[in-house]
Formats: structure tokens, sequence, C-alpha cells
């Protein structure tokens, strides 16, 4: 599954998990919270930050931390421009099983870059 925040806000919903619940747990505050679900990355102080509270958010609705960090870390690095617009492209609304083919394809790039 490729994770996204209304995808994450979904899931976290159908747990009829509050969102008061993880800030709580996990010693975020809301807002953050709320936008990691909405995806609003210029609201974060950083990417330090926003990669923390994306593990810390998946870990306590027991999810895979990797796949979520690294699924949404994509998300946060297209809207930063830290990804080529090239790169970038072939990400955008594709499915699980195209976003594991496209890590494995920067995996396979980065390994002949070295």
């Amino acid at each position: 599954m490729a994770y996204r925040g209304k995808s994450l806000k979904a899931l976290r919903e159908t747990k009829q998990i509050q969102l008061r619940r993880i800030a709580n747990e996990t010693r975020i505050g809301m807002v953050y919270l709320e936008d990691l679900e909405e995806e609003r990355f210029d609201r974060f102080p950083g990417k330090f930050y926003f990669k923390s509270f994306t593990r810390a958010y998946a870990r306590s609705l027991d999810l895979n931390v990797d796949e979520v960090a690294a699924d949404l870390l994509l998300a946060y690095e297209d809207w930063s421009g830290e990804r080529s617009l090239t790169e970038a492209a072939p990400r955008a609304d594709r499915g699980a099983e195209d976003g594991l083919l496209q890590r494995i394809h920067g995996l396979v790039r980065r390994v002949e870059e070295v």
C-alpha cells in the first residue's frame, strides 16, 4: 500500500483511534498530526521533524514504520523540490506495486552511481 496523509487518516478513523490519543502517546502536537494527515508540509519545522513525526505516527497505528516513513518522505521531497521533476513524475498517483518498483529503480540507480 502506498501511504499518504489522507490514507493514514482513513486508517486511523477505521481503527477508531482519536488523534488526541496519538498526540498524547507520541507527545506530538495536534496541529502537526493534522498537518501530517492533510500533507501540509510547509508547516513542519524541517525534514528531521517531519521524519520523526511520521515514524511515531505510524508506530502508534501499528503500521510498518519504514514503509509509511518512506512513502511520506517521497511526498515531502516532491513538495520541497529535493527530488527532481523527472524522478517525481513517475511516482504520482501510482499503485503500491508501481511505488515499490520505483523504489527498487532508485536503489539500483544509487548503486550504479557508487
